[in-house]
């Protein structure tokens, strides 16, 4: 392993930078997990008094929302995969239309002995 000897410090208890990026890589992701429920905990442990009308616009909020983004993101990649999908069909027939011809060409060929 003489190879691997450039990819370490001379102490083997260094860590390499790929170990080092992904010590920060999961630090980074732990920091915005616990500042997430941090922010959780001070909503959900906050109580503010709501009036009926209030009420009603918040539950309406909370159940509308989640389903039009939902819609729009669905929306949005079905027209993503159609368009990319037609790309694709369309290079698969042309690949067909040039294989179906040299199969013709081949077959004339062999009907045709006297070119």
């Amino acid at each position: 392993w003489k190879w691997a000897a450039h990819f370490r410090a001379t102490d083997p208890s260094t860590p390499t930078p790929l170990e080092r990026r992904r010590r920060n890589m999961w630090s980074f992701f732990r920091n915005v997990s616990e500042g997430h429920e941090k922010l959780k905990k001070k909503i959900h442990s906050t109580r503010i008094p709501l009036g009926p009308k209030a009420r009603t616009f918040v539950t309406f909020l909370y159940i509308t929302l989640p389903v039009a983004f939902g819609y729009r993101l669905m929306q949005y990649t079905n027209n993503y995969a159609e368009k990319h999908a037609r790309k694709r069909i369309e290079h698969l027939r042309d690949e067909s239309n040039a294989r179906r011809e040299r199969v013709m060409e081949v077959v004339q060929k062999k009907q045709d002995p006297k070119t």
